[in-house]
Order: C-alpha cells, then sequence, then structure tokens
C-alpha cells in the first residue's frame, strides 16, 4: 500500500519536485536534482508502513527533499570550499607551515568545544553543524529561545576567544623564531 501511495505521488508532483529544488538550490545542477529526487524516494519507501500515519504527505515530501538537499550540500561543502579557495593554495604556496596550523587550529577548537559546558556545546553543535532549528531544540529541550540563544553566543565567544589566544600564542612564537634568526 505504502510503495502504491509514495509512486502515485511522485507520478503527480514529480516536475513540482523538480521546479521547488531548483528554485531553491539554485547551484543544483539537474542531475544533483535527480539524484536529491531519487534519494528522498528511496527514504520514503523505506519508512514502509510508517508514512500511514502522515496526514499530509505532499508537505512531507518537500520537507524530505529541502533535507536531502541540505544533506547534499553538507555532504560536498568539503570539494566546494577546497574549489573556492583553490586559487589561493595551490602544491608551490602552502607551506607544511600552513598546515600544522590549520591541523592546530582544528585541535583548538575540539578541545575548546570538549571543555566547554555541555548546554553550551550542545546549542553550538546542534545548530552549527547539525544545521537544527532552534524550534526543534526548544521542543527536545524544553529551554527558551532566549536561553538558547544566550548559550550559542556564550559557545561562540568562547571559540572566538580560544582562537584569538592561540593565533596570539603563535604569532609571539614566530616572532620570537625571526628575531632569533
Amino acid at each position: 500500500m505504502s510503495k502504491e501511495i509514495i509512486g502515485k505521488l511522485f507520478e503527480d508532483e514529480y516536475i513540482h519536485f523538480q521546479k521547488y529544488l531548483r528554485n531553491h538550490y539554485k547551484s543544483l545542477n539537474d542531475y544533483d536534482v535527480e539524484d536529491i529526487i531519487s534519494a528522498t524516494i528511496m527514504k520514503l519507501l523505506f519508512k514502509g508502513e510508517d508514512i500511514t500515519g502522515i496526514s499530509n504527505l505532499t508537505s512531507y515530501a518537500y520537507s524530505a527533499l529541502s533535507n536531502g538537499a541540505k544533506d547534499y550540500f553538507k555532504k560536498h561543502s568539503r570539494v566546494e570550499i577546497h574549489e573556492e579557495y583553490s586559487e589561493h593554495f595551490n602544491a608551490e604556496t602552502i607551506s607544511t607551515e600552513d598546515i600544522v596550523l590549520l591541523k592546530e587550529l582544528k585541535q583548538v577548537i575540539k578541545l575548546t568545544l570538549k571543555h566547554m559546558d555541555h548546554k553550551l556545546r550542545y546549542v553550538f553543535i546542534e545548530t552549527e553543524v547539525k544545521d537544527r532549528s532552534y524550534k526543534d531544540i526548544m521542543k527536545q529541550t524544553g529551554d527558551k529561545l532566549g536561553t538558547l540563544l544566550s548559550r550559542k553566543n556564550r559557545a561562540k565567544k568562547k571559540l572566538q576567544d580560544a582562537i584569538k589566544n592561540y593565533l596570539e600564542l603563535e604569532g609571539d612564537r614566530i616572532w620570537n623564531y625571526l628575531v632569533e634568526m
């Protein structure tokens, strides 16, 4: 029964789903749109009989497509970032020191998050990394919006301070090295 419902939905709405993705996610090409729609169909099919409890399946499908597009961008963001900066960083211009500095910065961020109060860390990771809405987090935690915003701001401030302190120490280390030369 579920397969027939999903099949009919996508048969009736397929062109609308394509237009939706193209209009809301302009950087997607036709192949990406097809991949996202196909993946969404597969996910709904694997839900099986669970879809019978969904009151508005069309709306649900649009949400699933939107989430599929977001997942697509998350998976491909590393490539896009690499391409964005590739003109500045190539084998001749990026040094071992730059690579070490980037690795150390990642460690600073990881350690700062690790030692941060769990409530601050949770809100920051859920909103910035997992792209969850405050509304979802409010439902889950029972906290008010202002509380969540405050926690996220404090988390960002702690991360900014840690990065700033690290870079100042790194700058001092480089300066001392140059002076000794």
